[in-house]
């Protein structure tokens, strides 16, 4: 296994003290698993790595999951507050992109503290329209919204997400953010920059660290020491102690064990992915936030 993948033996947190919260995305466990096992089985992992949240990924349920107020119940049984990720985006040009209202409603049967939306196209709405989106979104019964810088052109651009913001701010709409430290690469632009301009509206911070293969194609890789060195000074910009998730790979770099059938065995896979996730949990919950 590579050094920051050991299956290493971390002391239990003294819950006693105040820490920084972290969360896990089921995506760090893998599409192919998640999809074939479902979100859920990933629950006791988070749980048993004394995470803190889950963050439940709408590209990984079916198109027609309906059962969100079970998997609510799954989390809440764990202790696991629930963060609501969607790929969709907030805005279509001038207007709230259609399916708001639907990810909405779907947040709030999970029984979700934030909902997480990409940015989308965002070139400027009237006050009606942003009137309209502030009761939508404080009638939802989800507590806190957030968009997301991603990785294309207009949901990842410094400039358009500066705007939605600061127009947010000025109609009175509680729109947070989610930083995505590792997507301001894919759109070239520095996170330490993006940090420095948007820090006082973030919320939730996705962390993860990119490589490049061969053909320069980017990927989101376990973060290094130097890189949670560096992002210590990206993070005074952010409110102190500020939630941070895990967004990266969390996977066993050693062959799986299988049984006559082929099959892995799921209880080396449980065993090895909780030690693993506990181990990356301790280490971006050491990031400071201090001043």
């Amino acid at each position: 296994m590579s050094s920051h993948l050991k299956m290493v033996s971390v002391p239990k947190l003294d819950r006693s003290s105040t820490l920084p919260q972290v969360a896990v995305c089921t995506s760090a466990f893998g599409s192919t698993l998640m999809l074939a096992q479902g979100q859920a089985a990933s629950l006791d992992w988070i749980h048993e790595a004394e995470a803190d949240k889950v963050e439940i990924r709408r590209e990984l349920l079916p198109t027609d999951f309906q059962a969100f107020d079970m998997l609510g119940a799954q989390c809440a049984e764990r202790a696991l507050g629930v963060i609501y990720s969607t790929a969709d985006g907030l805005w279509n040009a001038t207007r709230p992109a259609e399916s708001v209202s639907r990810r909405l409603r779907e947040a709030n049967a999970l029984g979700a503290e934030s909902i997480k939306f990409a940015l989308g196209d965002y070139r400027g709405a009237g006050r009606d329209t942003w009137e309209a989106l502030s009761s939508l979104l404080a009638d939802s019964g989800v507590p806190q919204i957030l968009i997301e810088n991603d990785q294309t052109s207009r949901g990842g651009s410094l400039s358009a997400m500066i705007a939605c913001l600061k127009d947010a701010e000025h109609a009175g709409c509680s729109l947070g953010m989610t930083f995505d430290i590792g997507n301001w690469q894919w759109c070239g632009a520095s996170a330490q920059h993006a940090a420095e301009r948007l820090g006082r509206h973030v919320r939730y911070v996705h962390c993860k660290g990119v490589s490049s293969d061969t053909a320069g194609k980017r990927h989101a890789c376990v973060p290094s020491d130097r890189d949670l060195i560096e992002w210590s000074s990206m993070f005074r910009h952010f409110p102190k102690d500020v939630m941070r998730a895990i967004e990266y790979p969390l996977q066993p770099t050693s062959s799986l064990a299988k049984d006559e059938m082929g099959n892995i065995d799921f209880r080396y896979l449980s065993a090895a992915l909780t030690s693993i996730t506990r181990r990356e949990v301790e280490r971006l919950r050491a990031i400071t936030t201090t001043q």
